[in-house]
Parts: structure tokens; sequence; C-alpha cells
């Protein structure tokens, strides 16, 4: 089956080929590309040069379509900032849909309200004094950048004044008339003595190139900010303002008509066809094909908008002002980048802290904050440019997850199951429904698959899955099978550690459940023992095809247990015989209790001594510090601690740890052997030299052995000196016979334990 994939799936790829003629930034060095749907492509490239360093910039090119559409989001007023994520919920609140947004306008940070203009929908949802270079966007997502003066008056049939501003802040001793519409927030926010005339609008909107009919409810002058009516519009302005306007208002009366009319000065048109725009006074980056270099100095975040020869629109970020990511851009860079990516228009928007782009990338439910905001979080701000995805449901699968396999290699024979995580279609929806897709193999191996996923894995090569629906492939995952592996490893069950020579002494009841595994190039072909074929050489005992190996009642023999698959074989010698103890005499311990334990488990490499005066001395009465019982646990579990030199300890005396130690104590904190002791103010050390008492080395020992889920309650009459996070330790090996307790019945839990001790409590252990 051919592998017909049309979903181009979010994926780290370079893209040089996307950007081959950038030199502005430096040189490519990386970066990504996603297909969004709706005809929207997301990029992010990664740049170095030899005077700034690394640069990361993130852009959007946007074919114009109206499956997705370039909106302004402001939130639920003017008045107030938000950060993106909070524009996003505005928007699913409302029935939108987000699929890519960056920041927009400067704006005002004690008040939030923007710098410039901002249409919505159609109608002016902010309006400044004066011109200003602004984005336009037309309802099939067409787009246009071009300079935006709107002239908007007030008349009632005898006077005409003009309103300089809509949904701007009222401030004190500001001389215009101001209008005020439920969009800027809740109240006026005015603090000073103001005339305020309420009116309803009768006919019309508040659109660029149009009039609109209102009649006055109320007038009055207040003191203060009063609240905003839903649905009515507010005239108002300080008291103390311009004369001819305040005597426009003033002579209103409950009932009157009055027109407000909006112009767009000097424009040919253009801006009447815009159903969403916004204004900025960063500045035009690119005009009809010229680039601008007049601008200041300093490099900075950036966000702008530009438009190709060929209508598509660049929704741009670069970040900045961070060492080793990205250093920024001057806006004369700026400008000559948006050239580069073919903008013939371009706008600089607000940069710094509040660049940021984020995206709902396909198979995803939420956004991804994609840049890295130079605050080091997402700033709230006045307003965003979304493209908003206006997509229906389709059904038709598009992007498919497959949930995560880990090792995809295998020994013929096994098998598996291939399951599906989540479905998105073709306008990102997620699909309950999966029953129409079907899972095939394209493969030269016998493999099979059925449509609940189960994969048979026969023979040797590659079989990619393929997961299809009515549009065709959605997914596939590539599996390796092998017939005939490298290697073999033979483990015991009991502690997984690799087997490779087996020596036994003679009637000794042992049985040992083993495990193969097989390893090409050193990855582990998953497997089971089913597939191997098991036998004994030798008069040595027995073994299940399982892998279950029973030594026979036998004395001096050699043999070899022998597993095999594929023609490949792995041999365990076994050797049977009376093999003598390897034991160590120390000088201190001829008449000692435990003097045959302390030798034996020396002979082992459990325990060391102390060379003193040219004797080696053991100290059997000597309390065992932490640093020594650390070393005697993690020897006696045959720990390679040569494997944990990386591992960094956070304990607050970790220095103190004498450096024969420290890969010992490093080992038996990875594994979970021993822990550090908690303060009283909360900080945790590992006190290396102290003594460590009974229950503290019960605990640990208990630590390594098995869980029952039976155990007994402890018979000591000092049990209840046992501190609660002993008991079960303590109760493990006293439900196995390693701990008895002394002649009256304690087992004194808070006593220093002596080294003699702790090798006899090991020596158990081990014997048990």
């Amino acid at each position: 089956m051919k592998n017909k994939l049309f979903a181009v799936i979010f994926a780290a790829i370079l893209i040089t080929n996307i950007t081959a003629s950038a030199e502005v930034l430096g040189t490519v060095t990386g970066g990504w590309s996603t297909y969004m749907g709706a005809d929207t492509y997301f990029h992010n490239v990664q740049f170095t040069s030899d005077s700034v360093g690394l640069q990361n910039e993130y852009y959007v090119e946007y074919t114009p379509n109206e499956e997705a559409v370039p909106v302004i989001i402001n939130g639920s007023s003017i008045w107030g900032t938000r950060d993106i994520k909070e524009a996003e919920q505005y928007m699913k609140d409302n029935g939108l849909r987000p699929l890519v947004g960056i920041n927009a306008d400067y704006f005002s940070f004690k008040t939030g309200i923007p710098m410039g203009y901002t249409i919505i929908d159609g109608e002016i949802v902010s309006k400044e004094y004066g011109g200003q270079d602004a984005v336009g966007f037309r309802s099939d997502g067409t787009g246009f950048i071009k300079w935006l003066d709107i002239a908007t008056t007030v008349s009632d049939g005898e006077k005409t004044v003009d309103v300089m501003y809509i949904n701007k802040w009222c401030q004190p001793g500001f001389d215009p008339i101001y209008m005020l519409t439920d969009k800027f927030g809740k109240t006026t926010k005015t603090s000073s003595e103001c005339i305020f005339v309420i009116c309803s609008l009768v006919d019309g909107t508040l659109s660029i190139d149009t009039s609109m009919t209102m009649t006055v409810d109320d007038i009055f002058i207040y003191n203060g900010e009063i609240e905003i009516p839903e649905g009515k519009i507010v005239m108002l302005m300080d008291t103390s303002g311009d004369a001819n306007c305040y005597d426009f208002l003033s002579r209103l009366a409950v009932g009157d008509t009055v027109t407000v009319t909006n112009t767009a000065v000097g424009d040919d048109g253009t801006w009447k066809t815009a159903q969403n725009g916004v204004s900025s006074v960063g500045g035009r980056l690119i005009s009809g094909g010229v680039v601008n270099s007049n601008f200041e100095a300093g490099a900075a975040p950036r966000t702008a908008v530009g438009i190709k020869a060929d209508g598509n629109i660049i929704f741009y970020t670069i970040d900045g002002r961070q060492q080793g990511y990205s250093y920024g851009a001057q806006l004369k860079t700026l400008a000559q980048r948006m050239a580069e990516l073919g903008c013939v228009d371009a706008i600089n928007l607000d940069g710094g802290g509040s660049t940021v782009i984020s995206a709902v990338f396909p198979g995803n439910d939420f956004s991804t904050t994609v840049n890295s905001p130079s605050d080091g979080y997402l700033r709230n701000v006045a307003n965003f440019i979304f493209l908003k995805d206006n997509r229906e449901r389709t059904d038709v699968p598009w992007i498919v997850t497959l949930k995560d396999a880990g090792n995809t290699n295998y020994l013929s024979g096994m098998s598996t199951v291939v399951e599906v995580e989540s479905v998105y279609d073709t306008a990102n929806y997620k699909m309950e429904d999966m029953s129409g897709l079907t899972m095939g193999v394209d493969t030269e191996t016998a493999s099979t698959i059925d449509d609940s996923g189960y994969l048979q894995l026969l023979g040797t090569g590659d079989v990619n899955v393929v997961v299809s629906g009515s549009g065709g492939d959605v997914a596939s995952r590539l599996y390796n099978v092998y017939e005939t592996p490298e290697e073999i490893k033979v483990f015991n069950q009991a502690d997984w550690k690799e087997i490779s020579e087996i020596y036994t002494a003679p009637n000794e009841e042992l049985q040992l459940n083993l495990s193969a595994g097989s390893y090409i190039n050193g990855t582990e072909l998953l497997s089971n023992n089913s597939l191997y074929t098991w036998e004994v050489e030798g008069d040595i005992g027995t073994i299940t095809p399982e892998g279950i190996f029973t030594l026979a009642d036998t004395v001096n023999k050699e043999g070899k247990i022998k597993v095999s698959v594929g023609g490949c074989t792995k041999e365990i010698p076994v050797h049977i015989a009376d093999y003598p103890k390897v034991t160590v005499e120390f000088a201190d311990t001829e008449n000692h209790w435990a003097k045959d334990i302390i030798s034996q488990m020396a002979g082992e490499g459990i325990i060391n001594g102390i060379e003193e005066d040219g004797k080696l001395l053991f100290k059997p009465d000597n309390n065992t510090t932490r640093a020594e019982f650390a070393s005697m646990i993690v020897k006696y579990q045959g720990v390679d601690v040569s494997q944990y030199e990386d591992v960094s300890l956070d304990f607050t005396d970790s220095d103190e740890i004498p450096l024969w130690a420290e890969n010992i104590i490093k080992a038996a904190y990875s594994e979970g052997i021993i822990q550090g002791r908690i303060n009283d103010d909360g900080t945790v050390t590992f006190a290396p030299y102290d003594n460590i008492t009974r229950a503290e080395a019960m605990t640990i020992i208990g630590r390594i052995i098995p869980d029952n889920d039976d155990l007994p309650n402890l018979p000591f009459a000092d049990s209840a000196q046992i501190p609660d996070w002993a008991v079960e330790g303590m109760q493990k090996l006293y439900s196995i016979g390693v701990i008895n307790g002394y002649e009256d019945n304690t087992i004194l839990p808070n006593n220093n334990i002596k080294r003699a001790e702790s090798a006899s409590i090991l020596y158990k252990l081990m014997k048990n």
C-alpha cells in the first residue's frame, strides 16, 4: 500500500527552501513549518549571525479565503487589557474559533486603551484624532495597508461640531467631545465635572463613510463617572473644555435628533470595505514596494503585518532581548526582512514584551504560545489580530495520533496492538467516531493487521502500519521485525540481572526463572520466552519451555543451558562443584560472636576492613556510619556505582560526603534505597558521618525486599518505640526470620547499629 499522507503534521524540519534568500537576519540554521489548514502556513526560522548570534522568528503566511478570516479582538471592553489566552477564551465564549493570533496596537499602560483606530465587524470601536498607518481586512480575508484618518461630526440640523475621539478616555481638562459606546466599558471612567448626553440609536451604524441618527434620552452635568447604559451612546466633555463644543451639547434637549457622520479623509473608498482593521503609531515599514529606513536605532522583539504582491498576508513576530536564543531586530532590519518575505506593504505593530504569537495546531483543541515573550510571561495588551477559523465540521479524518508504542523493534512471532489516540477532521474538529478508519500494512513480510489494530509481526523486514480514512491515508508507523537476532541475553527474573555463567554447590535447592532477550546493534527486540527454544546439555537439571531451570540433585557436574531463536544461540555454562568459600580474616574478630559471618561477608566483598599498623581490622563493635551502611547495602545489591557518576545530589551537605562514598551514595539514592534526613527547618541532609540507627538500617534493608500484603504484628516489648516510618521495613525482616530481637524480647530500634550487627543482618538476608 502506498503511503499517501495528505496531512502536513507539526514537525521539526529545516525550512531553508522557504527562506533561501534570507540574509538580513543571518544564516538560516534551522526551523520548522506546519500547514494549519485554511490555506495557512506557520513557519519558524532560526538564524545565526556573527554580529548578534541567534535569532528566532515566527510568522504565518495566509492566503485570503473565507475558511479563515482576519479579525480584531479587543475583549469585552476597550478599557483594560488582556493576554492572548484571555483573548482566545473571549473568542470561544462568543462562538469564534481562534486559529492564529498576534498582538496588535500600542496602548496606554494606565488604561489599556489602544493608541489608534480599531474597526471590528465593520464598526468603529475606537477612534483617534488625526491619521495613522493602519491595516484593514475585508470579509473575504483580503487585506490592505493604508493611511487612516476618520473625521467624525455630530449635527443637530443647525450646528455641526467635531467628535475627536470615540471610546477614548475623557481626561480632566481636555477640550473636545468624546463619544462612548457600551464597548468602552461599564462606566465612563471620568473623574471631573462633565456634561453627559445619553442617546439611543435610531438608524445607521458607527461605520466609515456612513451616517447614523440618534435621539437624546437625557442630558445632565455630573462630577465623576457614570454607567454607560447597554446599547446606548454617550456624548460627553469636560465642562471646562472647548466653548463651541460645550454650547452644542448644552443646548440639546431630550427628544432631539442628532446625526453622526464618519468620513475617511482623503480615502478612495478602500476603508469602507474593511470589516476589521487596526492602526499603529509604530510606523510604516514598506509602502508600495519601497522599504523605509528612517527609523530610530535599537533592537527589540517585533510584531508586524505585511501584504505580499500576490495578496498573501504575513503575520510576523521575532523574539528578542534573550541572549543565546534571540537578539531581536531594529526597525530598519524588520522592514528589510518583511521585504525579503515578499511584502510590498508592511506596518510595524507593538513590540517588546508585547510581542506574542499563538496558534491552534492541527490535532489540538487548545492553543500554543509559540514564541518566547521577553518578559518571561504573557503581557496584557489592548487588542490582537486573529485568524478566525470559519471551517465547519467535515468528519473527514485528517490528523490521526497513535498512542505511544515505545520500542517498535520486534522478534518475529510477536504481536502488538496499534491504538488510535485521537482523530481530527479536515477542519480540525476532534472526531469521536473512529469507525471509519481502517488499518493496513505496507510490507514484504508476512505480517498482518486487522481493523481492531491487532498486529502480527512475522518474518524479517520493515512493517509500515498505515491508517486510512475516507480522504486517504492519515497516519503511519514503522515497525522493524527480525527472525534472527545478533545476540541473545539471559536474565534472572528475580532481580533482572544478566546471567552469563552459573556456579553452584551440589544438592542445593536451586530454581531459576530465566528470561531471554534478543538484540540487534544493542537495541532490544521485544519478545517473550515462548518464542525461544530452551534446553540443557549435561546432567545438570531440567528446563521448561518457559525458561524455568531446576538444578539436578548431583555433584561435580559441568553443563550448559542453551537458548535459541532463528539460528542464534546463547550458551550459559553451569558449574556444579564444592567450591571453597572465600573468607577474610581480621585481627580484631578472633573471639567475636560474629567472626565467621564477618569473614564470609568480607569474602563476598560486601564489607571492608581497615588497615592500621600493618593489621587488618574490622572494628566490629564500632557504630556503623550512614556512609558505611550505604556502602554495605550497595555492594550487597551488586550495583555498578560507575553508572551514577553524573548524578547530582541535592543534599545541603553534599560537599561533606567523602570521595570514596560519593558514587556509592549517588547509586543508593538514585535506586531509592537510601534517602536523606529531613531537618526541622525543612532542609535535607545525608549526614554521612552520623551513626545509623537500627530502625534506619532495617528500613533501608526493607526497601530491597519484595512487598508483602500479609505482614505480621511485631511482638517486641519495645515495639511502641519503633518510628512509624520504620514499622513496615521491620515487619518485612521479621516475617522472613532475619530479625528476632534480643534475649529480653526488645529490638532497640533507636539504638545505633554496630558494624558486626550490620554484617550479620545482611548475612541472614543473603542466606534467607
